[in-house]
């Protein structure tokens, strides 16, 4: 096996020689041009084989001129070259060959006789089950027969070949699976057909890898929390953390989620990113998680396959209701309110696929709906009417002890201060900003209202909280001909959600666009186009063009709301949004009402794959290259609305001796 790629470095790929991981490693090697003075020591292009590399063994010569090694079919190589080098590259070539990332599998093997052997010439015949799609191949000299980029499903396999009973036999290829099956064909005429059912073995004696495989039947029928695929991927021995999957103790991120063979993952997170393929549009998914083959560039890699059209039409409706609000519990409750957070969850879609043209053109649609509404339960301490009216009479600190307020105005050259009589503020010494804050801050409510907010809650209420996500998926696929066949998808994803209190503040319940409140906005949007070819049985090529643009904007629903200059506060960048406001004091988010920094992603990746497969003699050469180029563009804005403090310095008495403020006096608040 070969592979290519312009990646370099990996732990399978690492030079011989000692360099620069940093540098730059030339993408091909030419003939020294004259009068350049020759290379010190040989030179060889190695890149990273986990994504699919090539290699070239290079070595100079006394001619002054520098050549490729070249591979014969029984795996020598001509001129002279780096032996140990290209001993690994020899080695390579007899590996059985790896599949592409898009999940498709591989069915190969050598046809024999009763004898055991090789049979060459035999036609061989593999037609998909469900679609009727035929793809023919010939046995070489050797016997040999390879299919390469075959969908996966419900197969019969049949070879012939003159003098011989026909062979017949039926199999399931699984995503990402190679299956080797070697007819035996017995002497006799055509006529006579040998039916095998089950023709690939149940144990794969091809590669290391170590993989489980979930179909379609499974994934409908295991039970979910949610119509998640993430979710399914804990099943498998090793992995644990669903959209964030760890496989075998490895950090988030050691693994990656291909779906038809681009990835999913958020470059940030490390994890899936937040909107999923549709449940109903996954045919297979197979997670490997360990001996994953040379052109993954993740020690654990999950390939998901997105479902065809066949010659049938089949569709399917579904709608599944969650409802906690209706007075049904399955255990005994532990929480602390008396009535639990309203959880109403409904999911529903449909999909169909079938023929447009029977065995050529096939579609495929689907549309996943999600509708999650939540009440989220809140409780803090918040001020009352009399203390937004500057009434601080009730105020004592956590062993009710009286605090006491003074006034600025009123200080002394030697920094004693006069207190508010009564601890009260008059009228008119409050700012016009305490009116605003009162109009978006939430009042006493619920059994405690009376409370000394002081000492004790006095606020609860249940904040509403939604999701709604809606997923269009659309495939198509095309047989030109059993040389040329074309398939193709789009998927798009929005994700809106919303939590209207309860984070970092508590607005009065029903604002819309006040601080206290989440937001975040996300879009995904995914293609690719795949094109098989076959040039000969023995060469044949697989071509995918791949893309994908995720957005995501998180943040309040106060982000487009110019809440400085409602608030009287300085606003130099002239953006909106919520400011941080702290104050020393019980109330809003333990003392702050935060801003919750907001946050933009647009993450666009294109990607373009190539794998070429070789027969030559009993040899199997799989050549390789997948280049990918990403588009990360980040805006977070750090406090860019304002971030403002309130300290008690202002309303404290001064001791002048220890100086600093005298205990039991000011807090934050009355600032």
């Amino acid at each position: 096996m070969v592979n290519v790629s312009g990646v370099p470095g990996g732990r399978r790929g690492r030079p011989t020689r000692p360099t620069s991981r940093s540098a730059p490693i030339p993408t091909k090697v030419s003939a020294r041009p004259p009068g350049r003075r020759r290379p010190r020591r040989p030179n060889f292009l190695l890149t990273n084989p986990r994504e699919g590399s090539i290699f070239i063994c290079v070595r100079k010569f006394p001619p002054r001129r520098t050549e490729q090694a070249v591979f014969r079919s029984k795996g020598r190589i001509v001129n002279r070259y780096s032996p140990l080098l290209c001993l690994w590259a020899g080695l390579l070539l007899l590996r059985p060959p790896a599949l592409p990332q898009s999940g498709l599998g591989t069915v190969r093997g050598t046809v024999l006789d009763a004898t055991g052997a090789a049979i060459p010439g035999a036609t061989l015949v593999l037609t998909h089950q469900a679609t009727g799609v035929e793809r023919r191949s010939e046995s070489t000299g050797v016997g040999l027969y390879v299919f390469t980029s075959v969908p996966i499903g419900p197969y019969t396999l049949t070879v012939e070949a003159p003098g011989f009973k026909k062979f017949s036999g039926t199999f399931t290829l699984q995503a990402g699976q190679t299956v080797v099956i070697d007819p035996r064909l017995e002497v006799g005429t055509v006529d006579t057909i040998v039916e095998v059912t089950g023709a690939a073995p149940i144990i794969s004696t091809v590669g290391m890898e170590v993989g489980d495989v979930k179909d379609a039947l499974r994934i409908q029928q295991l039970p979910l929390n949610g119509r998640f695929v993430a979710n399914l991927f804990d099943l498998t021995p090793g992995v644990e953390g669903g959209g964030n999957p760890r496989v075998n103790g490895m950090k988030v991120g050691s693994a990656d989620v291909l779906l038809d063979g681009i990835s999913f993952m958020d470059r940030f997170g490390g994890g899936l990113r937040p909107v999923q393929p549709g449940l109903d549009t996954v045919q297979e998914f197979r997670i490997e998680t360990a001996g994953s083959s040379a052109q993954y560039s993740r020690p654990a890699t999950m390939t998901l396959v997105t479902k065809s059209g066949t010659n049938e039409i089949h569709g399917s409706v579904f709608w599944t209701h969650r409802n906690n609000f209706g007075g049904l519990r399955a255990r005994q409750r532990q929480d602390f309110f008396d009535k639990p957070p309203q959880y109403i969850r409904n999911e529903f879609g449909a999909s169909a696929g079938g023929p447009v043209i029977r065995n050529r053109t096939f579609w495929f649609a689907a549309y996943e709906g999600h509708r999650q509404r939540e009440s989220r339960f809140a409780r803090t301490q918040v001020p009352t009417e009399a203390i937004w009216a500057g009434d601080f009479s009730t105020m004592v600190d956590a062993d009710n002890v009286p605090v006491a307020i003074y006034d600025p105005l009123t200080t002394q050259p030697v920094g004693t201060r006069t207190p508010f009589p009564g601890n009260r503020v008059p009228s008119s010494r409050i700012a016009p900003i305490a009116a605003t804050m009162k109009s978006v801050s939430a009042l006493p409510a619920g059994p405690n209202a009376s409370g000394n907010p002081w000492l004790e809650p006095n606020f609860e209420a249940y904040y509403p909280q939604t999701l709604d996500l809606n997923t269009f998926t659309v495939k198509g696929d095309h047989v030109f001909s059993e040389r040329d066949n074309l398939s193709g998808r789009y998927t798009e994803a929005r994700r809106p959600y919303r939590l209207y209190g309860g984070r970092y503040g508590y607005p009065p319940p029903g604002s819309s666009d006040a601080g206290g409140t989440g937001r975040q906005d996300t879009t995904l949007r995914s293609a690719f186009a795949r094109w098989n070819h076959v040039f000969s049985p023995t060469l044949l090529n697989e071509f995918q063009a791949s893309a994908n643009r995720s957005t995501n904007s998180t943040g309040t629903l106060a982000d487009d709301t110019n809440w400085a200059d409602k608030l009287g506060f300085p606003n130099p960048f002239g953006v909106t949004g919520w400011p941080t406001l702290c104050a020393e004091s019980p109330f809003f988010y333990w003392g702050c009402w935060d801003a919750d920094n907001r946050h933009n992603q647009h993450l666009t990746a294109y990607q373009l794959e190539d794998n070429v497969t070789w027969i030559k003699g009993t040899h199997t050469v799989r050549a390789g290259f997948k280049g990918r180029q990403e588009y990360n563009n980040v805006r977070e804005m750090q406090q860019a609305q304002g971030s403002h403090d309130f300290y008690g310095d202002w309303t404290a008495l001064y001791d002048p001796r220890e100086q600093q403020r005298v205990s039991f006096t000011a807090r934050a608040f009355p600032a």
